[in-house]
């Protein structure tokens, strides 16, 4: 049955193929044929900006503006602390460099890789100005300092809105429940955008800036009290005092003069010469009395927990994984997981049409390029996996980035017992002796 697109307006063009794909049967291989690929590219270069028609229940419904939570420290002065920036810069490096594909899910249960002109958009050029790494680089960051990131999506391509110009107003009819939402956006312009038009990533937070703002400035003042001590040389507070009485003026030069003489990083070290009458006392503790560098590594291990981070990923003195490779597994689980699961998630219900749903597409990341460690390492899980028979000989080549041999085959251990989901068990090692015993009886017949 031909379409005739031209003819048909996009709803018409939804219900026509929607239609077809009732009356058709289920077939994995041609699930992804280039009419619904089309389809789905249609609808997603083509979101042409409408304005939601106000209904009787929406003439009635309330809205409420809600906003990030308040920061105990700015976006900049956080990032000025080392740990914080190694911290954001790790994560969003990390997950900024990984491919995401779009997958199906087959009735086998197997996955299976789709072609589709949206992943271009996720892994190369996210619009006609910025590449899709920096994109999903400003998601993480968003994501992890105010807990919440968004994309403006148009024409097929994607733009980053920052979450701190962000401003969400949701409406509910009934008091308790939300019946849609929309956003303020505050950049060249204040701008009203749609839900249809943003995707939005959600990790269920403030965001590190609130809820962890205060271990932050504690940070920050840590850097600005020891860039201090380096400006005066190191020189702690103190009482200058004297046997006579001193003027107003002479008090003043007095001060001047001492502070010029010994403050400093570069007049550190200097001997105090008073003069006749004048008596130096110290008032503050110095940085060893404070137990300084304590501090700021007992800082950069809060900071690191902050982010769920291993403290060695930012400070190699604190490893405590013998493997590089287990250090880049815990890495991968309980850092990146969670935020390239709701990567993920939203991708996948914003980008994807209800019918792709249904069939069992859904968008990934490929992270098996975080767990690649050693090249010893490397060749030592695909050997182990093929011994145990999981992958096959060109399955294992491939993971090595080597070209596959004409005839593959699994490397199976005939001292092992398989059992069925029958019931039945087999020895490989008796069937195999069994096996060679009767070749050689018939070798004797003939």
């Amino acid at each position: 049955m031909n379409l005739h697109r031209a003819s048909l307006n996009r709803g018409a063009y939804f219900f026509a193929l929607k239609k077809l794909h009732k009356q058709a049967i289920f077939n994995y291989k041609n699930i992804f044929s280039k009419g619904r690929r089309i389809m789905a590219s249609f609808l997603w270069f083509n979101n042409k900006k409408t304005v939601p028609q106000a209904t009787g229940k929406d003439l009635f419904s309330t809205s409420i503006f809600t906003s990030s939570a308040s920061a105990f420290i700015t976006e900049n002065e956080a990032l000025k602390v080392p740990a914080v920036k190694a911290s954001v810069e790790l994560i969003s490096n990390s997950i900024s460099t990984l491919p995401i594909y779009l997958y199906a899910e087959l009735d086998d249960k197997s996955v299976q890789k789709v072609k589709d002109p949206r992943t271009a958009v996720l892994n190369e050029d996210a619009n006609n100005h910025e590449a899709a790494q920096v994109i999903k680089k400003k998601i993480v960051q968003d994501y992890l300092l105010r807990g919440k990131a968004y994309i403006y999506k148009k024409d097929g391509k994607l733009y980053h809105l920052e979450a701190k110009n962000v401003e969400e107003q949701t409406f509910t009819e009934d008091g308790f429940t939300m019946s849609r939402k929309q956003y303020e956006y505050r950049g060249f312009n204040t701008v009203t955008l749609f839900e249809h038009e943003v995707i939005e990533v959600d990790s269920g937070t403030n965001g590190l800036l609130a809820d962890q703002g205060e271990l932050f400035k504690t940070a920050l003042n840590q850097l600005t009290y020891n860039s201090t001590i380096m400006e005066n040389g190191a020189l702690p507070a103190g009482i200058l005092k004297a046997t006579s009485r001193l003027t107003e003026t002479a008090i003043t030069r007095l001060r001047s003069s001492f502070e010029g003489l010994y403050s400093g990083h570069n007049k550190a070290g200097k001997t105090i010469i008073l003069e006749e009458g004048l008596d130096y006392s110290s008032l503050s503790l110095n940085p060893n009395e404070l137990q300084f560098n304590e501090s700021i590594k007992q800082t950069t291990a809060d900071i690191a927990r902050a982010f769920n981070l291993p403290e060695s990923m930012i400070n190699s003195a604190a490893n405590k994984y013998n493997s590089l490779e287990q250090n880049h597994i815990s890495f991968l689980q309980n850092t990146l997981t969670p935020i390239i699961t709701a990567i993920e998630s939203a991708f996948s219900k914003h980008l994807l049409l209800p019918m792709e749903k249904e069939q069992g597409l859904f968008f990934r990341f490929d992270t098996s390029e975080i767990i690649r460690a050693t090249e010893k390492e490397k060749v030592d899980v695909v050997a182990n996996s093929l011994k145990s028979g999981l992958i096959s000989m060109n399955e294992a080549r491939y993971k090595l980035d080597m070209k596959p041999i004409e005839e593959d085959y699994f490397a199976l251990s005939i001292g092992q017992v398989l059992k069925y989901k029958d019931g039945r068990m087999e020895n490989l090692n008796l069937l195999g002796q069994q096996q060679q015993t009767g070749g050689e009886i018939n070798q004797n017949e003939n």
